[in-house]
């Protein structure tokens, strides 16, 4: 079969999280609109058979690869689609002009960010993920015509690079507005919850958090979802909690409708789609005070509380007070992707 697409996706290192929620979305939106290119990791594999619309190029990469020649794999697709509209990169640098329009999308604002975080990296996180990674996205970013982000904040973090055009992409939340348009109940267990353990989500100050409401709920448990390697001993050897590893998302919104409390300390984001299906879902959350937050709830009703143990403060959401004004669906998602792609021709 010969495809002749307009738009080629590469996803090439997106197999788990938000890189594959938005490339599920993204190859379901095009299976059923007439489809287009996509460059996928080998765990993602599913999807040539659950959207067999789009044609895919399955790309695997060893870590040293990765590092060093993460694009030499495009020189080959090229022979075979010679003509597109579109090359859009989630989170791998645009390295040349490759499409007639070459588009960058930021996945994880850390590594452009200049705040010292005081994260505990290790060195290879430290200089070969961050470091390295973020000075290889700022040196590509004038080869990218178009650069998105997934809130304001991001977008406001690399305005002062060579970038010819900014554009705000923030994540679908399909999950979320069907909830609220169904106004669908789930029964409550008596959980808290904590999705991602990553360095920057503070568990342990998420930690801090989930003791506060246990104190006002002696039979409070835990649920943590992530890998448990930065996860302190105090918290793993804690009988409340239950440590799970990471889940389809499917799981994890089963997991956030039981829920009556979700719990977020992150530091930094690039997106709030975390803590939208948190607030939406749970009767009540607490989560960090951070820009991406802010943009989440503008024109909602929350309210600024202190916690025991932490030196900042947090903010508070009740789920019925949450009407969701700043969420929006996957297809406009890409629809406002197309729109501002044919604008730039």
């Amino acid at each position: 079969m010969k495809y002749k697409y307009k738009y080629l996706f590469n996803f090439s290192v997106s197999k788990t999280t938000g890189g594959l929620k938005r490339l599920f979305h993204f190859a379901k939106w095009f299976h059923q609109n007439g489809g287009a290119y996509f460059i996928i990791h080998p765990e993602c594999d599913f999807l040539l058979k659950k959207f067999p619309n789009n044609r895919y190029f399955v790309i695997y990469q060893n870590s040293l690869r990765r590092i060093f020649n993460d694009y030499k794999y495009l020189s080959l697709i090229k022979k075979e689609i010679t003509q597109f509209d579109l090359y859009y990169s989630y989170a791998i640098p645009v390295y040349y002009h490759f499409g007639k329009i070459n588009w960058f999308h930021v996945s994880n604002i850390l590594p452009l960010s200049s705040r010292p975080w005081n994260l505990k990296l290790s060195l290879f996180d430290r200089f070969l993920r961050l470091n390295l990674l973020g000075f290889k996205i700022k040196k590509n970013f004038q080869n990218a015509d178009i650069v998105s982000a997934e809130s304001k904040n991001s977008l406001k973090i690399i305005k002062n690079q060579n970038i010819k055009e900014f554009f705000l992409s923030i994540n679908g939340s399909d999950d979320e507005l069907n909830y609220l348009e169904k106004k669908l109940k789930v029964a409550k267990e008596n959980i808290a919850i904590i999705i991602g353990t990553q360095n920057y989500k503070a568990i342990l100050e998420s930690f801090f958090v989930f003791e506060y409401l246990k104190k006002q709920n002696k039979l409070l448990k835990l649920i943590i979802i992530g890998n448990s390697k930065n996860i302190p001993k105090k918290i793993i050897n804690n009988n409340s909690v239950t440590l799970m590893n990471t889940i389809k998302h499917n799981e994890v919104i089963e997991f956030l409708q039981k829920s009556k409390y979700y719990i977020s300390t992150t530091k930094i984001e690039n997106s709030f789609n975390a803590a939208s299906e948190g607030i939406i879902f749970c009767n009540e959350s607490y989560i960090s005070d951070i820009p991406p937050h802010r943009e989440l709830l503008e024109n909602e009703t929350y309210e600024i509380v202190s916690i025991p143990k932490l030196s900042h403060k947090m903010i508070k959401t009740k789920k019925n007070d949450i009407k969701g004004k700043n969420l929006i669906t996957w297809d406009n998602v890409i629809k406002n992707i197309l729109k501002k792609v044919e604008s730039y021709k």
